[in-house]
């Protein structure tokens, strides 16, 4: 009976390693970098068997490396190899960026790979200049299409194209992966003229309308700025490379390592590596255990699974796989073969499973299992217990001398919460991806800014700018805190009615008057002292000044104007808001003595070449409205990442799945492995369906799943693997990945569900941070507090709260606290019945003894004076005049007859009793808000906020 590990030995098995091998693999489960490393040094690269090289033999050794991520980390494998000992390395050059240097925040120029510096390649348009061309030709396609009659109203067709800047700027970025999808698969867009339009609906008609416009156009912008496509400009350095070893090929080794296939031009440069007498590939690995009927039937028609790059690639090099050896130096290990023989029947191709039922029939379940130790599957009830779980594992290994971790994952709020948590333990760990530029305190600040000044200076988004640390509007940092705190308390921790800065200054002052002449009554405003005043008028003052230039930008309501102009005058608001006190100085070693702080540090840096970009006036860019800035600024840094430089822990990692790629250390956890998440949707795009890919020959949506199942299986070789997930996310049942259900179902079938154990200590010990040793029950609360402590003076309505909650009363009487109201209050009933009241104590006053002849003009009147002291701007005291006018006619008409029998009326009328009691007299007070005289009495009227004259309005 065959064990998984003869797999390995089985015919058709990889090539016996001879001296004219020249293409290798590393198996799955073997560090990638360390063995190439290793093999390097040994002297078994580009041959086997070979001389050691000498000190000077490895300058002049040549390594491609699929990114320079993976350039960077082989370095650090040689280091490790030869035990950190000074070396000449070999050169290390990558034939392709990352997908992760592609982004808005790297630079306005193109980056560079092998090559660059010799071939005629013009340089590479920055991502930034093709979001915003991209951007604006969507915008004008979406405007003519609205134009011609596209989602009209009573059509039930959803309106073509974008609506809005923000979601043109989505648009292109699909559409710049669609470009750079054909390009790398050199793919040529001329073919859309091919497609019958009478196949497709009117949606996709209009599409490929639009997609050959783009065509068209693109190549003539990059023509006129001299510039290439990203994709393209790769391409063609990768051919220029191919050419130069084909026509004068080096006489010192060229080796390619670590390539996937996922760049069809690739295989030119590899067939010329190939061709030299010194050159060789070594592939990450190649499947060797899968029969060959399963190799067989992986392509064309299996695009998702782990092999299918790879096959593809070889097939484009004419290899066979038997003619791949394993790398010298890099054998696994019994037990890591069975776990790779049992890896690869679990995802053979579907179209094949049918011969799962030979495997369980023929397998060695004791080998199996012995296969499957040292691979735990976590299933956690919710996303915070599973980062709870991994991040405790992260701090086992920490704890343990000498051992690596790494946690893998796509999910990026996973990754998130796992380092939150670490740092909380003092433990910070170097997070592959970055931060969100907008969680940065720069990206915040830019944010918030802008939120401040596109809702017109509403409290909820100025006081989180006054509080933001890069505030300071020239002033000291206590100063400036201590104003903004006074600002908040008096203007905006009650009912706030105000607009725009000028309405805050309104608010401020008004709040300073009901101060002074005692109306104001909350003790937190009593507590400002007369500089805490001062320093709050001054910021405002500072807040005008400051917000200038993009109170002028926004002026310009719903007119267009150039994206520049808004981005240059949210620069100009954020330096002023961040300036400092001439007493301080900002020292940057990378920039000017005085620079902003706003451009300090990485994600400063970052935030400088985008506006560097939005402000260069030879960038193209869409005209734009006020209005839409906002949102299309977010949208366009929204999926940016910064990468902060700290010192990290030198053993934990958390990384995506393309930078663990060619790595492995001791303990792997491999994150958020639901459907949807790890792997992700095959999602065709919005811009072609999946007939369309395939008439064009595109590939398949299933080949992005391929690739991530290649790194899947290739982590699972680790020596120790933890797969997580968590069984709901925001309570809402997940899907557990299609390669789990794959492995669950192999395990089931023989009878080894136990194997992929659930490692429950950790989820015990994760819950057990939220646990309550010894839980104690408290009474309810019963102040009581000694006689002399108690108030000895109550208004009446404050009897009431005293009988319903007396703890009410203990905090405000005894232990004076306030609570303070919500800030910046929306108006609601209770301010309406304010001003209401208001209005009617002063048309009281004025006409206490008789109506004028229009009584319901003269309350308007008064009312428009009285919301003009509460919102400090006529329009908007207009505005909620509006909303008094039925209040006050029905007052007109029902005023006269309440009148009746009486001589005058009277309003705000105090009175008080003073109540004898054992620990001392106990007065009580009261005020009528309204009181009819006449005829030898009078008579007391609710407040007009609580009559059912309120309702009127």
């Amino acid at each position: 009976m065959k064990t998984p590990a003869d797999a390995n030995t089985r015919e058709g098995g990889p090539a016996s390693v001879r001296p004219d091998t020249r293409v290798f693999t590393v198996p799955a489960g073997q560090p990638f970098l360390s063995a190439l490393a290793r093999a390097i040094l040994a002297g078994d690269l580009p041959r086997p068997g070979g001389t050691k090289p000498g000190r000077l033999d490895l300058a002049g050794m040549t390594l491609l490396m699929p990114t320079r991520r993976a350039a960077r980390a082989l370095q650090g494998a040689f280091l490790a190899e030869t035990g950190g000992k000074a070396m000449l390395l070999p050169s290390i050059r990558p034939i392709s960026e990352g997908d992760e240097e592609l982004t808005l925040l790297s630079g306005l120029a193109g980056l560079t790979t092998l090559g660059a510096e010799t071939a005629d390649v013009p340089p590479a348009v920055s991502e930034l200049e093709r979001r915003l061309v991209l951007t604006m030709l969507v915008l004008t396609w979406s405007e003519t299409m609205r134009a011609s009659g596209d989602g009209a109203p009573g059509d039930m067709e959803p309106t073509a194209g974008a609506s809005s800047p923000v979601q043109a700027a989505a648009l292109a970025t699909e559409l710049g992966r669609l470009m750079d999808m054909v390009e790398t698969e050199g793919v040529d867009l001329d073919g859309l003229a091919r497609l019958v339009p009478e196949m497709f609906s009117e949606h996709w008609q209009k599409t490929l309308q639009f997609l050959e416009i783009v065509t068209r156009f693109w190549p003539m912008h990059l023509g006129e700025r001299g510039l290439a496509s990203p994709m393209n400009r790769r391409n063609r350095l990768i051919e220029a490379e191919a050419r130069r070893l084909a026509e004068a090929p080096p006489g010192t080794p060229v080796i390619v390592a670590g390539v996937t296939g996922s760049i069809p031009a690739t295989a030119g440069l590899m067939r010329a590596v190939l061709d030299m007498p010194h050159g060789a590939i070594v592939l990450p690995g190649i499947d060797h255990a899968l029969d060959d009927e399963g190799w067989a039937a992986i392509a064309p028609d299996h695009p998702e699974h782990p092999q299918f790059g790879l096959k593809r690639l070889l097939d484009l090099l004419g290899l066979a796989r038997e003619e791949i050896a394993v790398l010298p130096g890099s054998e696994p290990s019994p037990m890591a073969a069975g776990r790779i023989a049992f890896v690869s029947e679990a995802m053979r191709p579907s179209a094949t499973t049918a011969r799962w039922h030979s495997y369980v029939a023929n397998a060695d379940r004791t080998a199996v299992a012995e296969a499957m130790q040292g691979m735990s599957l976590i299933a956690a009830p919710t996303a915070q217990d599973e980062a709870e779980a991994v991040a405790l594992i992260l701090r086992q290994v920490a704890e343990t001398p000498g051992r690596t971790a790494a946690l893998v994952s796509p999910d990026r709020m996973l990754a998130r919460r796992v380092g939150v948590r670490l740092e909380s333990w003092g433990i910070r760990v170097d997070d592959s991806a970055g931060r969100p530029f907008a969680k940065t305190v720069p990206g915040t600040f830019l944010d918030l800014v802008i939120t401040a000044a596109a809702s017109r200076f509403t409290p909820v988004a100025l006081m989180p700018l006054l509080k933001h640390p890069l505030t300071r509007l020239g002033l000291d940092a206590f100063v400036m805190r201590k104003a903004a705190r006074a600002l908040e308390i008096a203007a905006f921790r009650t009912a706030y009615l105000g607009r725009d800065l000028g309405g805050v200054a309104v608010a401020l002052e008004r709040a300073a008057q009901q101060e002074a002449e005692g109306e104001r009554r909350e003790a937190a405003v009593k507590r400002l002292w007369q500089e805490d005043w001062q320093g709050a008028r001054e910021i405002v003052k500072r807040l005008q000044v400051a917000f200038a230039p993009l109170e002028r930008a926004f002026l310009s309501g719903d007119t267009r104007q150039p994206l520049g102009t808004f981005a240059r005058a949210h620069v100009e608001v954020a330096e002023a808001l961040a300036a400092l006190p001439d007493t301080e100085g900002t020292e940057n070693s990378k920039g000017p003595p005085r620079s902003s702080p706003v451009w300090i540090g990485e994600a400063g840096r970052a935030a400088s070449t985008f506006f560097t970009g939005l402000l260069d006036e030879t960038m193209p860019a869409p005209a734009v409205t006020a209005r839409d800035y906002p949102d299309l600024y977010r949208g366009l840094v929204a999926n940016e990442n910064v990468r902060p430089n700290v010192p990290v822990h030198p053993r934990l990692s958390i990384w995506g799945p393309l930078e663990a790629r060619l790595q492995q250390p001791d303990v792997l956890i491999l994150g958020s492995l639901n459907d949807g998440t790890w792997p992700e949707a095959a999602d065709p795009g919005p811009w072609l369906n999946r007939p369309m890919r395939k008439e064009l020959g595109l590939p398949s949506p299933e080949e992005k799943i391929g690739l991530a199942a290649h790194d899947f299986t290739m982590l699972l070789g680790a020596e120790r693997v933890y797969l997580t997930r968590a069984e709901k996310m925001d309570g809402v049942p997940t899907v557990p990945s299609r390669w789990l259900m794959r492995l669950d179902a192999l395990l089931d079938g023989l009878g080894l569900r136990e194997a992929l154990h659930a490692d429950l200590s950790w989820l015990e010990w994760a819950r057990s941070r939220d646990a309550i040793d010894n839980r104690r029950s408290i009474a309810a609360p019963a102040p009581r507090p000694p006689v002399a402590d108690r108030p000895r003076r109550m208004s009446v309505s404050g009897v009431e709260t005293w009988i319903a909650n007396p703890y009410a009363i203990f905090a405000r009487h005894v232990l004076r606290l306030e609570p303070l109201q919500r800030l910046g209050e929306p108006p609601d009933a209770s301010l309406r019945g304010a001003i209401v009241h208001e209005a009617l104590s002063r048309f009281t006053v004025a006409f206490p003894c008789s109506l004028p002849p229009d009584p319901a003009t003269e309350l308007l009147s008064i009312a428009r004076a009285v919301l003009e002291d509460y919102t400090g701007h006529p329009r908007v005291a207009a505005f909620w005049l509006t909303r008094l006018e039925r209040f006050a006619h029905w007052f007109a008409e029902t005023e006269a007859a309440r009148r009746e029998g009486f001589d005058a009326v009277a309003t705000e009328v105090a009175g008080k009793l003073v109540i004898p009691a054992p620990a001392g007299p106990f007065t009580l007070s009261a005020r009528a808000d309204r009181i009819d005289i006449g005829g030898g009495c009078a008579s007391p009227t609710t407040r007009p906020g609580k009559s059912p004259a309120a309702s009127a309005y």
